[in-house]
């Protein structure tokens, strides 16, 4: 194409379609492989380096470098990991890690080495552990169990030494787990993914547990703390008919090389030897809380053995008073009726918490749900529950409604349960009771009322010698005239002949003044949006003075006749001023 020609030199010609530049200056193109592409073909290099032969055994520190710097580049940081967690696996499965006894002082050291770069490994993915960045500290926890399954999977005798020894990848992953008190999500993680789902991981974490208790140095009322928390997440126990069949690990036992893990009564030896552990330690009061509120679900259906000390254990907490005691005394409760303990003593315990502050406290309705558990039964002596019925009919002398609304529905329900309970409402007069012959009267006489002193000994701990059989409920009559219709109405029934069916007494739970009165308002505005509210019939014709006849035919009284009431409250008033 020619071009022009200024002063004897050929330029070309410019394209008229050509685009403007407007003064700026063009963007260079992109470059055909992005830093990150390379960064991550590095890594990839570097491994593949690893694995051809000994004399790159050197890269495992560069990328070893490459993780720690996870603040600053988090990307390569996370693939440097991956790729490490691939090259120890590798090296684990063709037994670079492993000594024999031909095994030469060179290659010995090489093994040493390599042990010691992978306890690095550890210590960097277990810092990410407990990280506000949830996904870095799932990609710790599952790049490390990943190297446990395959340290796991060398044969019978090195997966056991993997799982129990303290030096094993999967006993430090545990102890991290229980030291690190900024790690819920991933002790919750831990469990959901591996030890629900795993039979080996599940009963070595037990045992990891119970040694990590015995070993660590960290603060053990932290590590307690943990321990609880983590162990809280496993399911409970399977019933007895399971079989242990999921494994982690690739080798799965057999009955010659490790029994323990096919036979589930060791699986719940394994728990029951772990929260054994985790009683022994230090606990705080919100520890035992924890621990009674699980021990029913996931504690107790572990115990088939040594149940003498769970109820130690069980004791002490209800010596700690309070909303403690309930816990423990429902978890006795459960070891008498599955476990058959003996334990005469768990009604007077409960008899001991029937005082005047209960029917006040805010686990008012936790403790009546427990009551009706305890006293169901229809075995139980009559004279046990009379003393159970009379001392909460004392104590509704001074119960709110709330209270009350739930004593009056019991009580029917013992007494129907308990035939024997009936004379505690109406005894016919008969000299020879223990009532009547302390005080003589004649039959026929029906004028006069004799005073006679209760029998019912209400500072008599043992509920069996109370001498509440030989009283009466005249307190339940007291509630007849209660200032709260909802109470007095109920309070009724006692007074009726027994033909209704029991009552469902959780719903009478749960109240308080501010349900008792919104029911009451809500009734009293749908009735008064249905006939109208009531006002005054006619209109007052004078305000301070009396008035004289003729209201309706608005007369005028004289100013002499006087004043009424508010008139002469108004001029005292002013008298004063």
């Amino acid at each position: 194409m020619p071009g022009t020609v200024t002063n004897g030199v050929a330029r070309k010609r410019k394209r008229d379609d050509a685009p403007k530049m407007n003064g700026t200056k063009p963007r260079k193109a992109p470059k055909t492989t992005s830093t990150s592409e390379s960064t991550q073909a590095k890594i990839l290099q570097l491994e593949e380096q690893i694995l051809q032969g000994r004399e790159h055994y050197n890269n495992i520190v560069e990328l070893q470098s490459l993780v720690q710097k996870y603040e600053t580049k988090p990307r390569t940081a996370t693939l440097a990991a991956v790729g490490l967690c691939r090259v120890f696996c590798r090296l684990i499965a063709g037994e670079a890690f492993v000594k024999s006894r031909s095994t030469t002082d060179p290659e010995a050291q090489i093994v040493q080495w390599l042990k010691g770069r992978l306890r690095e490994y550890f210590e960097s993915l277990s810092a990410w552990i407990g990280s506000p960045d949830a996904a870095q500290e799932s990609t710790a926890l599952t790049l490390l169990m990943r190297v446990v399954k395959a340290e796991t999977s060398q044969g019978a005798k090195r997966s056991e030494q993997a799982w129990r020894t303290e030096m094993s990848t999967f006993f430090k992953l545990v102890k991290t787990l229980l030291e690190r008190t900024d790690a819920e999500g991933a002790r919750q993680e831990y469990v959901v993914k591996y030890a629900d789902e795993h039979d080996d991981v599940r009963f070595y974490t037990f045992v990891a547990i119970k040694q990590v208790l015995k070993t660590s140095s960290a603060p053990s009322e932290e590590i307690t703390g943990n321990a609880i928390e983590l162990l809280s997440h496993i399911d409970s126990p399977p019933d007895s008919e399971y079989q242990p069949q999921y494994w982690y690990s690739t080798d799965p036992p057999t009955a010659k090389t490790n029994t323990s893990l096919l036979s589930l009564p060791a699986h719940r030896k394994a728990a029951q030897e772990t929260w054994l552990s985790i009683f022994r330690s230090p606990l705080t009061k919100d520890h035992r809380k924890r621990l009674l509120t699980l021990a029913t679900t996931q504690i107790l259906p572990h115990f088939t053995t040594r149940l003498e000390l769970l109820a130690d254990f069980l004791t002490d907490s209800f010596n700690s008073g309070g909303s403690l005691s309930l816990l423990a005394l429902n978890s006795i409760f459960h070891l008498i009726t599955h476990q058959n303990l003996d334990y005469p003593e768990f009604y007077p315990k409960v008899y001991s918490l029937l005082d005047e502050d209960v029917l006040h406290s805010k686990h008012r309705s936790r403790f009546f749900r427990l009551l009706e558990t305890f006293l169901r039964s229809e075995h139980l002596p009559a004279a046990l529950v009379a003393s159970f019925v009379k001392r909460l009919a004392r104590l509704s002398l001074q119960a709110p409604p709330g209270a009350m609304v739930w004593i009056v529905p019991w009580v029917y329900n013992c007494v129907k349960a308990h035939p024997g309970l009936g004379f505690l409402l109406h005894r016919p007069y008969h000299p020879a009771h223990r009532i009547y012959s302390a005080h003589p009267k004649s039959p026929s006489d029906t004028t006069t009322t004799m005073a006679i002193q209760d029998p019912f000994n209400m500072l008599d701990p043992n509920p069996l010698t109370a001498g509440a059989i030989d009283s009466s409920l005249w307190e339940l009559e007291t509630p007849q005239s209660h200032y709260h219709p909802n109470v007095a109405t109920l309070a009724r029934i006692l007074g009726e002949q027994f033909t209704k069916r029991e009552y469902v007494l959780e719903d009478f739970l749960d109240h308080s003044y501010a349900s008792l009165v919104g029911q009451e308002l809500g009734r009293e505005v749908e009735s008064w949006g249905k006939r109208g509210v009531e006002v005054e019939w006619a209109i007052p014709g004078r305000i301070v003075t009396q008035e004289v006849g003729g209201l309706e035919r608005g007369e005028e009284v004289a100013e002499e006749q006087g004043l009424n009431g508010v008139g002469r409250l108004l001029r005292g008033a002013l008298g004063c001023m």
